[in-house]
């Protein structure tokens, strides 16, 4: 207990100075000394100085506890999706921010700070206390280092830097010290998702199952779900379509009863994508129909939804008027938000509907650089298949090779695990 900057907190607020509160005690620079925690105070001295003050040691015991319950309290909430409650025990957190930052409690106070700026996905408040953590991080212990790791490796994944993301959240498991389970199974999941994200998905897969089990232990449904929802993408990229369609046939059943304003539609599409890679196209649009219906409009949800209808519906040579406007609608509505991913996609199959040769003309100047430069290794190895084939039709082995070997070097990534 850093009982000195207690006293300093309690005098402070009080309107005392120290030669006030020192007066018959002890000499002012004792007490500065005792405030800054540069010394250990004695029982009679530290009980004197805080009966001055009106306070008893097992108040600020009892004190202590209690700010330490808010953070485990208000921590859990965070890995449990608790949103209602995260609002409210971080404004409870702030109405205490005085007494935290004179507590020993400071350090995770800040780091919990930056945690729900990142949840919040306000980058420019995270920016802040991150400044705060670098100014602080010379008195982090071993346990409040790591937790810096583990933020970090979640700040990457937000903001799609997923190669810095991997090698933070290994970092953090090489040595994830006594935090609880819940932050094992959240390193693993996000490391899951950053894996499925660069189409690693044999390491998606095995990350995702850990993150599973974990979840299954700590009762964190919301967290299964999405653990399972990337088991399912993982099996359906590797080409393994029935055991996909066995995780998520459960999955919409359990979303539909449990999260149908939250979860199920993401995983209707999903369901719709798995469909759609193995060529069941007409059942495939019954369930991105729906998904289309539920989802929010403007949300990444309903892009992701609209994409794969667009591609469903094309695939299936169904194109009419409403798909027509449906291109229209997720080039022109989402071209100022997740960067120029929906324009470039929805050029592409507009191009295409036109013609082959517009729409790899267009892959090969936009949509493929783009999708390789941020990272989408998935999709960009879906797109130069498309690319190859073209070129291998038209007799132009030139391109073939050309590309071909590009396809090569997306399938080394693939095998990359950053670890």
């Amino acid at each position: 207990m850093n009982v000195g900057s207690i006293i300093k907190y309690y005098r402070t607020k009080k309107g005392m100075t120290q030669t006030e509160l020192a007066e018959g005690i002890c000499s002012i620079s004792h007490l500065s000394k005792i405030e800054t925690n540069m010394y250990s105070a004695n029982e009679e001295t530290v009980g004197l100085l805080l009966d001055k003050l009106g306070l008893k040691l097992d108040e600020i015991a009892d004190n202590l506890a209690e700010l330490k319950e808010i953070l485990q309290e208000f921590i859990s909430s965070v890995f449990m999706r608790d949103t209602a409650t995260i609002d409210t025990l971080f404004e409870e957190m702030m109405q205490k921010e005085d007494y935290f930052e004179t507590s020993e409690y400071v350090n995770l106070f800040h780091l919990y700070k930056y945690r729900y700026f990142l949840n919040k996905a306000d980058l420019k408040e995270a920016q802040v206390q991150m400044k705060i953590l670098q100014r602080l991080k010379t008195t982090f212990d071993p346990i409040e280092s790591n937790i810096l790791t583990f933020f970090n490796g979640f700040h990457y994944t937000i903001t799609e830097k997923t190669e810095e993301a991997i090698k933070a959240l290994n970092k953090f498991l090489e040595n994830p010290l006594p935090v609880g389970g819940q932050w094992v199974g959240e390193a693993y999941y996000l490391l899951a998702r950053a894996h499925v994200s660069m189409n690693q998905n044999e390491a998606g897969l095995i990350f995702s199952k850990k993150a599973y089990d974990i979840f299954m232990n700590e009762s964190n449904f919301s967290r299964q779900v999405h653990s399972q929802t990337i088991i399912g993408i993982s099996y359906m990229r590797l080409n393994l379509y029935n055991e996909a369609i066995a995780i998520y046939k459960p999955l919409l059943q359990n979303t539909r009863m449990f999260f149908r304003d939250s979860l199920y539609a993401g995983v209707l599409v999903n369901y719709g994508r798995c469909l759609h890679m193995s060529k069941q196209y007409g059942k495939a649009q019954k369930y991105l129909d729906e998904a289309l219906e539920l989802a929010e409009p403007y949300t990444e949800s309903h892009a992701v939804g609209l994409l794969i209808w667009l591609e469903n519906v094309q695939k299936n040579r169904k194109v009419n008027k409403q798909w027509h406007s449906r291109v229209q609608l997720l080039k022109e509505s989402y071209k100022e938000t997740y960067g120029k991913y929906y324009y470039h996609y929805s050029t592409y199959l507009e191009k295409l509907e036109f013609s082959q040769l517009e729409g790899v003309k267009y892959a090969v100047k936009w949509l493929y650089p783009y999708l390789v430069k941020h990272q989408n290794y998935g999709d960009a190895r879906e797109i130069i298949e498309v690319i190859i084939d073209y070129y291998n039709d038209i007799g132009d082995f030139t391109k073939t090779k050309e590309f071909y070997d590009q396809w090569r070097l997306l399938i080394e990534k693939e095998r990359i695990y950053y670890g």
